[in-house]
């Protein structure tokens, strides 16, 4: 058997993600080859290590302190700038050419364009909508502190 498969088993076995035959096909290999036998010990020590790894939470102390400062304040506000003005762009061009290419045809039915267009308006609102109130539930946040 290639190496490439015998590899391919242990990270399978080892993230265990193998099936039945496929750790059966596993077993086998380990049983003639100790180095693979070695390595597999290896790879099984280093994934309880990753599995049990917790990043720790900063203090709120860090953030209340980091929003304080300007340039931080800055960077966000100049980052949501550019990405509207992106999205403005793209959206005006996409927009144009749904005009020219499909409300100005002649041979797309009108009852479709009139299905398009409501449909379309229908979606704006709702996307509107949606962000509004997720805007408002964000800063009304009545549990922002409850920590779990």
């Amino acid at each position: 058997m290639s190496e490439e498969r015998k590899k391919e088993l242990l990270m399978k076995v080892v993230d265990k993600l193998a099936t039945e035959d496929e750790e059966k096909e596993f077993a086998e290999y380990i049983k003639s080859d100790s180095v693979l036998e070695e390595e597999y010990k290896s790879f099984r020590e280093i994934k309880e290590v990753t599995d049990t790894i917790k990043f720790k939470d900063l203090p709120d102390s860090y953030w209340e302190g980091y929003w304080n400062g300007i340039y931080n304040r800055l960077e966000r506000g100049i980052g949501w700038i550019f990405f509207s003005i992106g999205a403005i762009i793209l959206l005006a061009f996409g927009a144009y050419h749904l005009l020219m290419d499909f409300f100005l045809s002649e041979t797309v039915p009108l009852l479709l364009k009139i299905g398009v267009a409501i449909g379309s308006l229908g979606l704006i609102i709702l996307l509107v909508s949606i962000i509004r109130e997720m805007i408002f539930a964000r800063k009304h946040e009545r549990y922002k502190e409850v920590r779990y």
